[in-house]
C-alpha cells in the first residue's frame, strides 16, 4: 500500500492541512506542538478509525475526543492510497458524529465500495485489515511506531497476534516454489476429483451416473408394476375423450348457431332503428321552424283564451236580454217614464198617504160639488195630460242636453181629483219602474261586458306577438295557430327524445363496432355453422333452449376438460411408451450400478489421500512463516552491523516475547536484554519493528512504514547511517515511509543525502505562525 495523499479540513490543531505523498521517504519537519504526531494519528484513524468494536471503549472514546478540532465545525478526513495491483482508492470519514459515516471510493469505478466490507458502527469499516492483511493492533506494533512507544512492541498486539497475521499473509501471498507446486499439484487433482458442490467433477459425475442407474432400475420396477393401471387409464380417457368430443362439437354447434340467429336478429334490430332514425331525424327537419315558439305562453294564452270565450258569450247574452227588454218597451213607454219620474217618483210614503186620503175620503153631507164644477174638473185633467204629453216630447229631445238640476217636487193636489191623478200617475210611474231600471243595469253590465272584452284581447294581441304568431284578422284564428304551432313545437322535442332514444339502443346494439364489422361476423359465423355441419351432419336439428352466456360457459367448460383430459392421457401414453422403449434389460442396468459404485468409492479415496497429503503441506509451510524470526532476525542483523558500522553484528529476536538478543563481542556472548546504552537499545527495537514490517511487505501487500520522531535517543553519529539504512530499504523495497520528526540533523541529513525525486521534504510551521492551508513539499535543485 503507498499512501497518494491526505486530506484534514480539521483534526486536532490541524485545520484545511492538504499534501501530497511521495512513494519513498517523506519527511515531515517541525518543531513541537506543529502538529506531527496529530498528523501521524490521523493517517492511523483514517485507516483504522477510532472504535474496533461496536461498542465504544472509554479509551476509544478517550483518543476520538482528544483528536476534536481546536477551532472551527469540520472534524474529518480524506486518505487516498494505491494497492500494489495498481487498484487506487480514496477513504473519507466524517468524525463529527459518533457514528462516523465512512467511505471507500474505487477511484477507477467511481463507486462507494465500503459496503463490501460490512459496515459496523461507529465507523468500523475493516478495509485496511482487508487490504494490509493485519489489524489496528498489529499495524501499530510493526509499522507504527511513536516515540515513547519503543520499547512497547506488544502494546497494540502480542507476539501470537503478530505471528497469526504474518501466517495469514503468508496462507494469502506466496510462498516457497516447491511446496507450492506441491500443494497446487494437489488442489488440481482434487479440483479434477471434485467436492459435493462441483457439479461437473469426476466424482460428482460419477455418484450422478450411480443415482441415474439406481433411478433407472427403480423406475424399471415400478414400470412393471404399473403399466397395467396405467394402460386402464389411458382407455379410460380414450373413451372420455370420444364423449367430450361429441358434447363439445354439439355444443359448438348450438353456440354458432344461437350466436347467428342472436346476430341476425342485431342487424335486423340495427336496420330497423336506421330506418327510425332517419325518419325522426326528416320529421325534426319538418319541424324545424317551430323549435323557437315559445310554448311557455302557451297557459297564459290559453286562460286568456277561456277568459275571452267567456266573455264573449256574456256579452252575446247580455245583448239579447237588452234586446228583449228595449223591444218590450215602445218608445211612448219609454217618453213616458221620465215625466212621472220627475213628478210623482219622489212622493214619499205620507205624500202618498194624504193624496189617498184626499181622494177616497168623502166629501161631507151637504157639500157636494155642482155638476157644472165636475165637468170643469175634467176639462182641466184632459187639459192636463195633453200638458203632459208635450212636455215629456220637450224633454226626450233634449236628452242630448246637460243634465239639469232635479225639478223640484210638484205641489200636493189640494182637490180630490187632482190627488187621484197624482195616484194614477203614481201607479203607472211604479209598473214602468222595473222594466226601465232592469233595461238600465243590461245596458251598464253590457258595457263593463264589452270594456273586458275589448282589454282580453289586447293582451292576446300582445302576447300573439311577443309570440311572433302570423297575424290574422280574427284573434281567435291567431290564437288558434299558436296552440298548433305549440303542439308542433312539442311535438318536435318528441322527434329529438325519440332520435336519443334510437340512437342509444344503437350504440347498445353496436356494442362499439360498425355495422360493416356486425355483418362480416354474422358471414363469418354463417360459414362457420355451415362448416361444423359439414363436419357433424347429424346435428343439424340440434336445439337447445340455453342462453347464450350458458352455452359459451358450457364450451370453455369442456374445451378445459377435453385440454386436461388429453394432456392426461398423452402423458399417460408417454409413460407407457417411454417405459417400453427407454428402460434397458434389468442385468445391464445391475451390472452399471456396480461399476459405478466401484469408480465412486476409488475418487473418494483418492480425494480423501490428496486432502490430507495438502493439509499436511500447507500446516508445515505456515509454521515456517509463522516462525518469522530468521527473517527479521537477518534484517535486524543487517541494520544494527550497517549503523554501528560494524561494532554488533548479530542480533536476535524471540518471536514468543518479542524479545531482543544481542551478540556482544566484548564478551562473545549473546544476551537477551543486553547491557548497552539506551541509545543502541532504542536503534535495536526500531529496526525489529521495521523488520516486522518489511517482512510482512516481502510477503503480502507493502506496509508504510509511519514513524514518529522514534530517534531521538539515537546520536548524531548513528542518525545519518540509520536513515541511510532507511533511504536503502524504502528505494530497494519499495517501502514508502512517514518520517516525522523535529531534529535538526535529520532535516540536515534529508537535504543532503535524500536526493532522489521519490524522497520529499515537508515543513510543518508551528502553532503560533499562520497555517497553510496546503502542505507545499519544499522545493530545490534536488527535485527539480
Amino acid at each position: 500500500m503507498r499512501l497518494r495523499r491526505i486530506e484534514l479540513p480539521g483534526f486536532g490543531c490541524l485545520q484545511s492541512f492538504q499534501t501530497d505523498l511521495a512513494p519513498g521517504l517523506n519527511l515531515f519537519h517541525g518543531l513541537n506542538e506543529a502538529g506531527k504526531s496529530t498528523l501521524q494519528q490521523a493517517v492511523l484513524a483514517l485507516l483504522y478509525g477510532f472504535y474496533d468494536h461496536d461498542r465504544a471503549r472509554p479509551d476509544e472514546t478517550a483518543r476520538y475526543e482528544r483528536f476534536r478540532p481546536w477551532a472551527g465545525p469540520d472534524y474529518r478526513g480524506l486518505l487516498e492510497y494505491e494497492l500494489n495491483n495498481g487498484r487506487r482508492f480514496q477513504v473519507r470519514r466524517d468524525f463529527i458524529t459518533a457514528d462516523i459515516p465512512t467511505q471507500l471510493v474505487d477511484l477507477t469505478t467511481g463507486q462507494d465500495i465500503a459496503p463490501q466490507f460490512g459496515r459496523g458502527r461507529h465507523g468500523n469499516l475493516p478495509f485496511a485489515r482487508r487490504h494490509l492483511g493485519m489489524s489496528r493492533a498489529v499495524f501499530q506494533s510493526c509499522a507504527f511506531i511513536s516515540q515513547g512507544e519503543i520499547f512497547e512492541v506488544s502494546r497494540g498486539a502480542s507476539p501470537r497476534e503478530i505471528g497469526d497475521a504474518i501466517a495469514s499473509l503468508a496462507d494469502s501471498a506466496r510462498r516457497d516454489v516447491s511446496a507450492t507446486n506441491a500443494i497446487q499439484r494437489l488442489n488440481n487433482l482434487i479440483a479434477k476429483i471434485g467436492t459435493d458442490r462441483a457439479r461437473t467433477a469426476d466424482l460428482p459425475r460419477a455418484r450422478d451416473h450411480l443415482r441415474t442407474a439406481q433411478r433407472e432400475l427403480q423406475a424399471l420396477d415400478q414400470a412393471r408394476q404399473t403399466l397395467a393401471d396405467k394402460a386402464a387409464e389411458v382407455d379410460h380417457l380414450q373413451s372420455r375423450l370420444a364423449e367430450l368430443q361429441d358434447e363439445f362439437a354439439r355444443t359448438d354447434v348450438l353456440l354458432t348457431r344461437s350466436q347467428t340467429v342472436d346476430l341476425a336478429g342485431r342487424l335486423q334490430d340495427l336496420r330497423d332503428v336506421d330506418q327510425a332514425l332517419s325518419r325522426s331525424q326528416a320529421r325534426q327537419e319538418e319541424l324545424k321552424p317551430y323549435a323557437t315558439v315559445p310554448t311557455h305562453l302557451r297557459d297564459e294564452i290559453q286562460d286568456l283564451s277561456g277568459r275571452r270565450h267567456t266573455t264573449t258569450g256574456a256579452l252575446q247574452r247580455l245583448q239579447t236580454e237588452l234586446a228583449e227588454a228595449g223591444a218590450a218597451l215602445d218608445e211612448e213607454t219609454r217618453l213616458q217614464y221620465a215625466p212621472l219620474q220627475a213628478e210623482v217618483g219622489s212622493l214619499s210614503p205620507d205624500q202618498l198617504l194624504a193624496l189617498e186620503r184626499l181622494a177616497y175620503t168623502p166629501p161631507a153631507p151637504g157639500r157636494r160639488l155642482p155638476a157644472a164644477l165636475l165637468t170643469g174638473a175634467g176639462a182641466i185633467g184632459r187639459a192636463l195630460a195633453a200638458l203632459m204629453r208635450r212636455l215629456i216630447r220637450i224633454i226626450l229631445r233634449r236628452q242630448a242636453a246637460p243634465a239639469q238640476e232635479p225639478a223640484s217636487p210638484p205641489p200636493l193636489a189640494t182637490t180630490p181629483a187632482e190627488a187621484v191623478l197624482l195616484l194614477e200617475k203614481h201607479r203607472r210611474f211604479l209598473t214602468l219602474r222595473p222594466a226601465l231600471d232592469n233595461l238600465a243595469r243590461l245596458q251598464a253590465e253590457e258595457s263593463r261586458t264589452a270594456a273586458a272584452l275589448t282589454a282580453i284581447d289586447s293582451q292576446l294581441q300582445g302576447l300573439l306577438a311577443t309570440a311572433a304568431t302570423a297575424e290574422h284578422s280574427d284573434i281567435q284564428t291567431s290564437i288558434a295557430t299558436f296552440l298548433q304551432a305549440c303542439d308542433l313545437r312539442r311535438e318536435y322535442e318528441a322527434a329529438l327524445a325519440a332520435e336519443e332514444q334510437v340512437a342509444k339502443r344503437r350504440r347498445a346494439l353496436l356494442h362499439g363496432r360498425s355495422p360493416q364489422e356486425l355483418e362480416r361476423q354474422h358471414q363469418q359465423l354463417v360459414r362457420n355453422l355451415q362448416r361444423l355441419l359439414a363436419l357433424h351432419p347429424n346435428l343439424e336439428g340440434s336445439e337447445s333452449d340455453q342462453t347464450l352466456e350458458e352455452l359459451a360457459a358450457r364450451l370453455d367448460s369442456l374445451r378445459q376438460e377435453r385440454e386436461e383430459t388429453q394432456l392426461r392421457h398423452t402423458q399417460r401414453r408417454t409413460e407407457i411408451d417411454y417405459a417400453f422403449a427407454q428402460h434397458r434389460p434389468h442385468p445391464e442396468i445391475e451390472e452399471e450400478i456396480e461399476r459405478w459404485q466401484r469408480q465412486v468409492s476409488q475418487l473418494e479415496r483418492a480425494r480423501a489421500a490428496a486432502q490430507l497429503a495438502k493439509d499436511t503441506i500447507e500446516e508445515a509451510v505456515t509454521e515456517v512463516y509463522r516462525d518469522f524470526a530468521p527473517r527479521v532476525n537477518e534484517f535486524l542483523s543487517q541494520g544494527v552491523d550497517y549503523v554501528t558500522q560494524g561494532h554488533y553484528t548479530h542480533a536476535f529476536v524471540d518471536p514468543s516475547t518479542l524479545q531482543i538478543s544481542l551478540d556482544v563481542p566484548e564478551i562473545n556472548r549473546t544476551i537477551a536484554d543486553p547491557p548497552v546504552s539506551h541509545g543502541t537499545l532504542a536503534l535495536m527495537y526500531v529496526l525489529m519493528r521495521i523488520g516486522l514490517a518489511q517482512h510482512m511487505s516481502s510477503i503480502g501487500e507493502p506496509v508504510p512504514l509511519v514513524l514518529d520522531d522514534p530517534f531521538v535517543d539515537i546520536d548524531s553519529q548513528r542518525l545519518p547511517r540509520l536513515l541511510d539504512f532507511l533511504a536503502r530499504l524504502s528505494q530497494e523495497r519499495g517501502i514508502q515511509i512517514l518520517l516525522f520528526s523535529k531534529d535538526d540533523h535529520t532535516l540536515r541529513w534529508f537535504e543532503d543525502s535524500a536526493l532522489e525525486p521519490q524522497h520529499r521534504l515537508y515543513h510543518l510551521p508551528p502553532l503560533d505562525e499562520p497555517r497553510a492551508t496546503v502542505a507545499t513539499p519544499v522545493l530545490d535543485h534536488r527535485l527539480l
